[in-house]
């Protein structure tokens, strides 16, 4: 696990908790670690079936962005995808849309 390391600046230091379900944990570790952020997990709820995982970044540093918003945009689109299917609103009903390319 990364530890938030406390040569960080402490001005240009930006930490956020995010809520990440499991089904999505690796894609998330993978971010976190080609990107080297420093995170800890925080706490796990299993009856979300999720975590909470505190980030470090750096707020100047455009990579350190990118890689927070592509955090948040893999969750929220996740999150999306699985209301959609648990409530029968997907237009196709096929939950495997990558087969239909």
């Amino acid at each position: 696990m990364h530890k938030i390391t406390k040569n960080m600046q402490p001005n240009v230091v930006q930490a956020k908790s995010h809520t990440v379900p499991v089904d999505v944990l690796m894609d998330v570790l993978s971010i976190l670690f080609n990107n080297d952020i420093p995170f800890q997990v925080e706490g796990i709820n299993e009856d979300e079936q999720s975590l909470l995982i505190r980030t470090s970044t750096n707020a100047k540093l455009t990579r350190d962005k990118k890689a927070l918003e592509n955090i948040k945009t893999l969750v929220s689109d996740y999150t999306y995808y699985r209301h959609e299917s648990e409530t029968g609103n997907n237009k196709n009903n096929n939950t495997d849309d990558y087969e239909n390319e």
